[in-house]
């Protein structure tokens, strides 16, 4: 799966967390590749170019959320999805609970690797945004500042941003002494001069980092401090609210470009506070990043009443839960024991399910992200009472 795989593949081991309402997380994407694999996944949706063309590459922006609505996505695909397996004389995959785990892990996953940065636009940010007022390209080092040529090559854009995160004190005393602005960038932005950096650097040294380990990463967010102004997955502090509530679909450049631009604000702020800046090394800003991105996935938590709603109006009770003893109670004790396993059933349930619809000439159920939790609010209420 070119870059994405190839980034994958080098992730060590992604430990089970649990956040906010003993929410697990994936234990490694690399599971879920396999997954995608194995259930023949990839002989329909490609994921950065690779794969088949029947169905739309799922690497795009709009293929992408936190773990329900990405469930939502799949389900009100499945008619499409069934059609598609007809024609190419395929049997529509058995998924066990743990497989959709995976599979729906490895789908948000795919956001946080990023895409190849240009390397002609990096060159004209780099101008742009007035970093050659204090670096050179080609100069040598002057004022204490390295020339871009000399800095270590890098494997991602990642350790870019962390090699800026470190220096920031430095550079913003050159900054404030000079008339240049503070540099902001997006995540585009940061990936491009990435991407131009990489390729001016002639040094025989690059630096490698993996993707991040967000166990890791909630681990060094309370060392570094950063939990004095920020909650990872909390209530609210003193001077901002909780990260959970950033928007966290760009990817991981997004994140990281993120935390730079807020750079200026962070040094004054621990200043007044007494907070010395804090430094990372080696892989510790891909694991924070990787804390913070993963904190997206957990889905907010529905409402039972609504989700009661949801079961009648969607028409979920005329068949489930009459008696019968062909169709699966979704009300029966430990039926529904995660979101996963509700989704698991959903989508294992599907194509019988569409069948019998097409014969009573009825539609299918369409469910948004948050009809989705409030229905597994319902279900995993109904089930444990």
């Amino acid at each position: 799966m070119g870059i994405r795989v190839g980034a994958l593949a080098m992730v060590a081991v992604m430990t089970s967390v649990t956040f906010a309402q003993d929410f697990e997380l994936p234990t490694d994407p690399l599971d879920g590749r396999i997954v995608f694999e194995e259930k023949q996944c990839i002989a329909c949706h490609s994921v950065g170019g690779f794969g088949g063309t029947a169905g739309p590459d799922l690497s795009k922006d709009y293929y992408f959320g936190s773990g329900l609505e990405l469930a939502s996505i799949l389900w009100n695909h499945t008619p499409e999805m069934n059609r598609k397996f007809r024609q190419l004389r395929m049997d529509r995959p058995k998924l066990s609970e743990k497989e959709m785990m995976d599979l729906l892990g490895f789908l948000y996953y795919l956001r946080y690797l990023g895409e190849p940065g240009s390397v002609a636009n990096g060159k004209r940010l780099v101008d742009s945004k007035g970093c050659l007022a204090c670096h050179t390209l080609g100069g040598g080092t002057r004022d204490g500042v390295p020339d871009f040529r000399n800095i270590p090559r890098f494997s991602a854009p990642l350790y870019m941003v962390q090699a800026m995160w470190n220096h920031a004190p430095a550079m913003q005393k050159k900054i404030q002494a000079s008339s240049v602005d503070y540099p902001t960038m997006n995540g585009r932005e940061a990936v491009d001069i990435a991407a131009f950096l990489q390729q001016a650097s002639t040094a025989q040294v690059e630096q490698r980092l993996s993707p991040g380990n967000p166990r890791n990463g909630r681990e060094l967010f309370g060392q570094k401090k950063c939990v004095t102004c920020h909650v990872g997955e909390g209530k609210r502090r003193r001077f901002e609210t909780g990260l959970v509530k950033l928007d966290l679909r760009k990817g991981v450049a997004e994140v990281a470009s993120s935390m730079w631009n807020h750079g200026k604000d962070m040094l004054e702020l621990m200043k007044a506070e007494s907070i010395e800046w804090p430094l990372l090394q080696g892989n510790e800003m891909a694991d924070i990043i990787a804390y913070i991105y993963f904190l997206g996935f957990e889905d907010k938590p529905g409402r039972v009443e609504d989700g009661l709603r949801v079961f009648q109006q969607k028409g979920c009770g005329e068949c489930h839960d009459k008696g019968d003893a062909r169709i699966v109670s979704l009300t029966s004790e430990g039926t529904v024991r995660s979101p996963f396993s509700m989704v698991q059933l959903m989508w294992n349930h599907a194509s019988e399910m569409e069948d019998l619809l097409i014969t009573q000439n009825k539609r299918w159920p369409k469910l948004s992200a948050i009809e989705m939790r409030d229905l597994h609010a319902y279900l995993e209420s109904s089930t444990k009472k």
